[in-house]
């Protein structure tokens, strides 16, 4: 579910295959809920990553190193199932990673870092 929080659209969001919430309530950015995704780099260390919820907001944890410029593919921690989309950056041409809103619709998010591109597109119902 989305909901404005101090003037921010907070994202509520799933795995789009098994549809599990990707919400870490323990690790919080900016006192929010966080996203949590498994990353793995291209020489194939993996780790976690933890996303702000707040849409536009671009602070995150993580426990590897990315250099920048770096294509990092990302995961559902429950399911295991890579999360890319059959959409490209139109900004770095990097695939994008895209997650469930938990009310119908998705955000797509670029996966490499340093490139801020994100795209939210809303829409009813239940994820498919």
């Amino acid at each position: 579910m989305q909901n404005k929080n101090h003037d921010k659209l907070i994202l509520q969001v799933a795995c789009p295959f098994c549809h599990h919430s990707l919400m870490d309530h323990q690790v919080k950015i900016k006192n929010l809920p966080s996203v949590q995704l498994k990353i793995r780099t291209e020489k194939g260390e993996k780790g976690t990553v933890y996303l702000c919820a707040a849409y536009e907001c671009f602070e995150h944890q993580k426990d590897i190193d990315i250099k920048d410029k770096e294509i990092v593919n990302f995961c559902c921690p429950h399911c295991h199932q890579e999360l890319l989309s059959n959409k490209t950056c139109q900004v770095c041409g990097a695939p994008m990673v895209e997650l469930a809103l938990d009310h119908g619709g998705s955000i797509r998010i670029c996966s490499r870092k340093g490139c801020f591109n994100h795209f939210l597109s809303l829409r009813e119902g239940l994820p498919s």
